[in-house]
């Protein structure tokens, strides 16, 4: 009798692994985001929609409701990470806004998430090797750092005042690249 409850709470926990599972949580959405994606892609002129999309992280931003998706694709020879910013509404995912891809291992503009300005950085960081960027305005005037996270792919939202006008800011620039142990890693190694 012990060994079956035994059996039974094991099989319970294993259950309740698999149903849990953040693998399962990815197989909810993406399709109907990657679905998004590609539809806004066919609009522009170099885009190959035989090529794959691939959803590479998706990551909530400080605004309620709103997410950052990066993913890859190629649009020709090249493979490209891209951002796509999407809301969450009732349950099902609505593209926002975003876009804009690189070819190198970092990205980084300002945008507007419902209204509010933010910085978005976001990139390629293989074997976990960059831990800190160091952003600035070529003015001086305003800088920040941002923390990277562990994982193949890290996001990185900066607010912004709220009476920031994009359109007419000083534009932020990656000034220098930091690994673990807090050492320098030269600019054309960590951006490119």
């Amino acid at each position: 009798m012990r060994k079956c409850i035994i059996s039974l709470f094991t099989i319970t926990v294993l259950f309740n692994l698999i149903a849990c599972s953040p693998t399962l949580a990815k197989t909810i959405y993406p399709n109907s985001i990657e679905h998004q994606i590609k539809k806004r892609l066919k609009e522009k002129p170099d885009f190959d929609s035989s090529k794959p999309v691939e959803i590479v992280k998706m990551v909530k931003t400080p605004k309620k409701h709103y997410y950052i998706v990066l993913f890859t694709y190629s649009p020709y020879y090249t493979k490209h990470l891209g951002d796509a910013i999407f809301k969450k509404e009732k349950g099902s995912y609505t593209f926002v806004g975003g876009l804009a891809s690189t070819e190198q291992n970092i990205n980084n503009y300002a945008m507007y998430i419902d209204k509010v300005p933010y910085n978005l950085v976001y990139g390629f960081n293989e074997d976990n090797r960059i831990r800190t960027l160091r952003l600035a305005t070529l003015d001086k005037k305003s800088s920040y750092t941002a923390q990277i996270k562990k994982g193949t792919y890290f996001v990185n939202i900066k607010k912004l005042p709220r009476n920031t006008d994009i359109e007419k800011m000083e534009h932020f620039y990656i000034m220098d690249c930091y690994d673990k142990g807090n050492k320098k890693i030269p600019w054309n190694e960590c951006v490119e």
